[in-house]
């Protein structure tokens, strides 16, 4: 059953990835490994939500994926970070699994998160978060002063999302591919049942998915326990 559902899963991304490269012009290799984590993040929550089917949140996760990818090929900056944003809350609600959480994510949700991870994040891994987090809100909100006149809020806001737009392209998508490293962990350390229930007797697909370190995530979690 593992090398079956590994194949199965393989040749899932495979198909996916030939489709793109079929729909767009030529693609550098890092853009195109840049799409094939995404859809391998897709595919592991597809499954979770194959074995509990009631799992919204999961649901809204596996949207904001399909949607993140959607935005980078298109160059829509401004959808790209609402859908980060929304990605990293539905990460939030499913590794905190409070109720206070599902309608709005508040400064609060971090600071719980940060608690209740504390054994397994680093303060770097957070800062990574908290970073990205407020990237996106900037972008979609502008974050700015809204005194004085109407000029100057309009110069502030196109001078604010001009610093964002402005980001290396590149350097964008190796930090949200960290980004999703580290959310990985949380969930999975979180939802460990819930991980091995869905991937029951298929652990290598598991581990193709994630990039072999759904065993480093059991590893980091019994040496805190």
């Amino acid at each position: 059953m593992n090398e079956v559902g590994l194949k199965i899963c393989k040749e899932e991304i495979n198909s996916f990835i030939t489709y793109i490269k079929q729909q767009l012009s030529p693609l550098d290799d890092q853009t195109l490994e840049y799409y094939t984590v995404i859809a391998k993040q897709t595919l592991f929550f597809k499954h979770i939500l194959n074995a509990y089917p009631k799992t919204y949140f999961v649901k809204v996760l596996i949207s904001d994926f399909f949607n993140f990818i959607l935005d980078d090929i298109n160059e829509s900056t401004r959808y790209l970070y609402l859908n980060e944003r929304s990605i990293i809350e539905n990460y939030i609600r499913l590794i905190l699994k409070k109720d206070e959480y599902i309608t709005h994510i508040t400064s609060k949700s971090f600071t719980d998160l940060k608690e209740q991870n504390k054994l397994v994040l680093s303060e770097a891994e957070y800062g990574k978060i908290i970073n990205e987090y407020k990237i996106s809100c900037s972008y979609i909100h502008g974050g700015y002063k809204l005194a004085g006149h109407l000029v100057d809020n309009f110069e502030e806001c196109i001078n604010g999302v001009n610093v964002i737009t402005k980001r290396n392209k590149k350097s964008r998508m190796k930090q949200t591919l960290e980004l999703f490293k580290i959310l990985n962990k949380l969930f999975i350390i979180n939802n460990l049942e819930v991980v091995d229930n869905s991937f029951h007797r298929n652990k290598y697909a598991l581990n193709y998915l994630l990039g072999k370190q759904y065993p480093l995530f059991l590893k980091i979690l019994k040496q805190n326990t």
